[in-house]
């Protein structure tokens, strides 16, 4: 065989063997040295906050907040909270950036080993970005040609767990071909998160299920979640179709029937859990269709 022949029939060979393949990628866009240059920027001069806050925004700050004015207001408010915590935050950022590429890569394939895409092309991107010490995180659908997108703060100290949730998010999207973001049915929110938290319960396992579900700002939720799991699935119930930014506050950020924030997730944790304690897998629920998740939602607040 000639050269020329071997050399075609090696790419070809090469060719199917990637076509064959099913890639897990997972790409970082690191913006720390970015908060690293509005805080020097920030901290050349005295500065008012208004004036601090505008230049936080031009230089791409970010924040887990909902889209819109309302976002914009409490961004600001979280920007000012945080401000007097950043002069000791900012020698350690080095070491953290560092871990934190290295446990999302450690993450990303235990989630897709829990979630079984061996088969499956999965890509993400993350974006680890400097915070403002509330904990949070959040993950963005497929847009721009980007992949689903997961933003998360280095500095948080719950990260390993947040990117177990986060990560799953990411993955989760591409397996149940999910359109809507924030703003979705109440039940598809549901299905959504409580997903997410029991597949990080399996990613990171041997914590108290409050670890898994509440903010370490918010100690003690998870056991007035349990102490009010009734109240909060029939308040909830009658809401499972609704949709929009209004009721999407409501049981994520504000304070649902109860009065307890959260409900969401309150909810979620008890009725995914229903799920997988009646045999249904991980798995197979992240490959639920996003048309049928409000459905699956309503049957398991209806199991025992």
């Amino acid at each position: 065989m000639t050269f020329h022949g071997c050399l075609a029939l090696c790419l070809y060979l090469l060719g199917m063997v990637a076509a064959d393949s099913h890639e897990h990628v997972l790409v970082i866009d690191n913006r720390v040295d970015r908060f690293e240059a509005f805080y020097a920027h920030a901290t050349l001069r005295p500065i008012d906050s208004a004036s601090r806050f505008s230049l936080w925004q031009k230089e791409d700050g970010l924040a887990a907040v909902p889209p819109g004015a309302a976002g914009d207001a409490m961004a600001r408010r979280l920007v000012d909270a945080a401000w007097d915590k950043y002069p000791a935050l900012m020698p350690r950022l080095p070491t953290l950036n560092a871990e934190a590429e290295r446990t999302a890569r450690d993450l990303f394939a235990r989630d897709n080993e829990l979630l079984e895409t061996g088969k499956d092309e999965i890509r993400a991107r993350l974006v680890l970005y400097v915070g403002q010490f509330d904990d949070n995180a959040y993950t963005m659908p497929a847009m721009n040609d980007k992949p689903p997108t997961v933003l998360m703060p280095v500095e948080s100290p719950i990260l390993k767990l947040l990117l177990a949730h986060e990560l799953t998010h990411a993955i989760h999207l591409q397996l149940a071909g999910i359109r809507n973001s924030f703003g979705a049915p109440v039940g598809e929110t549901m299905f959504r998160e409580g997903l997410a938290m029991h597949t990080a319960q399996r990613a990171v396992p041997g914590l108290p299920d409050a670890a898994y579900t509440e903010m370490p700002d918010e100690k003690g939720w998870f056991a007035g979640c349990s102490a009010r799991k009734g109240a909060v699935l029939n308040g909830i119930r009658r809401d499972l179709d609704k949709s929009g930014s209004e009721i999407a506050m409501k049981y994520t950020f504000g304070r649902g029937n109860t009065g307890m924030s959260r409900e969401a997730y309150c909810a979620a944790w008890f009725a995914v859990g229903k799920l997988l304690d009646r045999g249904d897998t991980l798995a197979g629920l992240a490959r639920v269709p996003e048309d049928k998740m409000v459905a699956t939602i309503r049957a398991a607040m209806e199991l025992p």
